[in-house]
């Protein structure tokens, strides 16, 4: 993974050796500061209390600038000690044997005290720094892991390496025509020509590269995955010690981001390949429908009206009202596949939208019996409703063609004089419909198929075009709900399909 070096980053205002210098200057000028009061306070401040003044300003540079500072002070407070304190005065010079072990000792206390309460800062500020980075990254995780798309992740790795250094960061991934900007601040909505060749030029190899006006300096890196290149990122430092000069950090978060990144592009590409191939599933399924379950009932429509219009005169009243209920018949079919291949292209645009209405699920199985009264009239109806059912939110449009579809192929498998029962429950949770039928059932090996598109148990079939169930668990599922099939009930056969409604807690207003 390559990082940001910082030497390719132009920052305004203070250099990383500036800020030493002043370090280093601060730390120096606490010991003049003190040999300044020292001066000022006369013949009243000397010996132990004159060592404590110069000892305090080299703690005092160590625990504010570090260990570099302290030792520069206490070499500074040991010369300005001897200079203007020893005799003679104003010179380096030490004549008495007392006056030399004094320098000796207060250099080696000064000295200690600078290189243990330096490093005791440097450790602290180590640690903290440490804890600082584990926490951005930790939170830049959590921040990643919640992203899906790959624009979303771009924007949020952006933000995070902003956070951590104090600039401004931008992402970029390669789109169709090229680099795009994926993730930025607030306001930039576009980069300038040279930002963008220097994009380019990262994108293309593996070193980084900048922007050649320093005042608008962008410095690039490239964003790896696990597999490949997925991206550019850029960033521009505002102020200094903002974390830029720490590759580690920034290298983890252009690691973390570029796996994140990766995965969701890989996601959004497998997305987009099974919608291409739900797409593809249904352009057949409708090819087969047109070329076969379309055309076998417009044949027949078209023979029995040519045969009334060439023969009408001279057939028996009983042929010319077969011939008419032929055409009803085949009239209905058509329109029962043409609802359901429009409500399957509303399933699968996602233009369905399922309104939120008060219902009575006892009201809606009963609309849907007397809508199939001449379908289920070969079969015994036998119902088992709870006294009292919870209303639910749902869209009763929906929830009626979902148990037509059921019922009609109840009425499709099971043998005529069989019964079909029709159950209405709930429990805690949820309104419970069962339909159950007397049929051949669903062979194991098929069961788990049976709500898929264009799914039939026998190329015969009912003539159907294998949509009936697959629209029920659209429809059910976008009502938040759920729907199962169980078979074979017993060693004969039969077939149970059960809905799962959720129930609403509050109380629809009218009904207290």
């Amino acid at each position: 993974m390559s990082n940001i070096p910082t030497s390719h980053v132009a920052r305004p205002g203070r250099t990383p050796l500036t800020q030493t210098t002043w370090r280093y200057v601060g730390g120096l000028g606490l010991v003049v500061a003190g040999a300044a009061a020292a001066l000022a306070a006369g013949p009243e401040l000397a010996g132990a209390n004159l060592a404590m003044v110069f000892l305090l300003c080299v703690l005092v540079s160590a625990v504010t600038f570090g260990l570099g500072p302290a030792l520069a002070s206490a070499l500074l407070a040991a010369l300005t000690y001897n200079f203007f304190f020893l005799e003679p005065h104003y010179t380096f010079r030490i004549t008495h044997p007392a006056d030399l072990v004094t320098f000796l000792v207060f250099f080696a206390v000064a000295l200690a005290t600078g290189w243990l309460a330096g490093r005791a800062r440097d450790n602290a500020r180590r640690v903290a720094g440490h804890a600082n980075a584990t926490a951005l990254l930790l939170e830049a995780s959590r921040a990643l892991a919640r992203t899906s798309a790959p624009d979303e992740a771009a924007q949020v790795l952006a933000d995070q390496i902003a956070a951590a250094t104090g600039g401004r960061a931008i992402v970029l991934l390669n789109g169709d025509d090229g680099l795009r900007l994926a993730g930025a601040p607030p306001g930039l909505s576009a980069l300038d020509a040279a930002s963008l060749e220097a994009a380019h030029r990262t994108w293309a190899d593996t070193g980084t590269a900048e922007v050649a006006d320093p005042a608008r300096a962008w410095s690039f890196a490239p964003l790896d995955g696990v597999q490949a290149r997925v991206g550019v990122v850029g960033l521009r430092t505002t102020a200094p010690g903002d974390g830029s000069d720490r590759p580690d950090l920034i290298g983890a978060l252009l690691e973390q981001g570029g796996v994140v990144i990766e995965r969701a592009l890989l996601a959004a590409a497998a997305s987009e390949n099974a919608a291409l191939r739900r797409a593809d599933q249904l352009r057949t399924g409708l090819l087969t429908a047109i070329s076969h379950d379309f055309r076998t009932p417009l044949a027949a429509i078209l023979g029995s009206a040519t045969t009334l219009s060439d023969y009408g005169d001279d057939l028996k009243p009983g042929v010319r009202r077969d011939l008419l209920q032929s055409i009803q018949q085949d009239a209905q079919q058509l329109n029962k596949h043409i609802g359901a291949l429009l409500d399957m292209s509303q399933l699968e645009g996602g233009a369905l939208r399922p309104k939120q209405d008060w219902t009575e699920v006892r009201e809606i199985i009963g609309s849907a019996l007397r809508r199939l009264r001449s379908r289920l009239a070969g079969h015994r109806i036998a119902r088992d409703f709870a006294s009292s059912l919870s209303l639910i939110k749902a869209d009763p449009t929906l929830l009626e063609q979902a148990l037509l579809n059921i019922l009609d192929n109840a009425a499709t498998w099971a043998p005529q004089g069989s019964a079909i029962r029709i159950a209405a429950h709930e429990d805690a949770r949820n309104v419970l419909v069962s339909i159950e039928d007397e049929g051949p059932g669903i062979p194991p090996d098929q069961l788990h198929a049976v709500f898929d598109r264009f799914h039939r148990l026998s190329p015969a079939g009912s003539g159907g075009l294998g949509l009936g169930l697959s629209i029920t668990r659209g429809f059910i599922e976008a009502m938040g709900g759920r729907v199962a099939a169980v078979s074979p009930l017993t060693a004969a056969g039969g077939t149970r399909f059960v809905i799962s409604l959720p129930k609403v807690v509050e109380t629809p207003r009218g009904l207290l």
